[in-house]
């Protein structure tokens, strides 16, 4: 049936056009905005990460940041499009006060 429609093409010249600097795995992400706690704290779907001192530059507490999820699950946390370094800290344990915790 294909033999039937098809056509050679009109130029065989390749239409492709470079990529340039386009990450494909950056383009099919859920993207979402948070903001700093003052302990430079980002919660996320029921997660904690902190944002690390060894940055150079911090966010200012109050300000935005961008928490991106690629295909896979894997996130980056970002200001300014550049990643920051972050690192996921467990919840807080419900009814327990510091005291309490082992």
């Amino acid at each position: 049936m294909n033999g039937k429609f098809s056509r050679p093409a009109a130029d065989t010249a390749d239409a492709h056009v470079p990529l340039g600097e386009a990450d494909l795995r950056e383009i099919p992400c859920f993207e979402d905005e948070q903001t700093a706690a003052n302990d430079y704290v980002i919660r996320f779907e029921c997660r904690l990460f902190q944002i690390l001192k060894t940055n150079t530059r911090l966010p200012r507490t109050g300000k935005k940041v961008i928490v991106r999820v690629r295909p896979g699950g894997s996130l980056s946390i970002l200001r300014e499009e550049k990643a920051l370094l972050v690192e996921e800290s467990p919840l807080p344990k419900k009814g327990l006060s510091d005291s309490h915790a082992a």
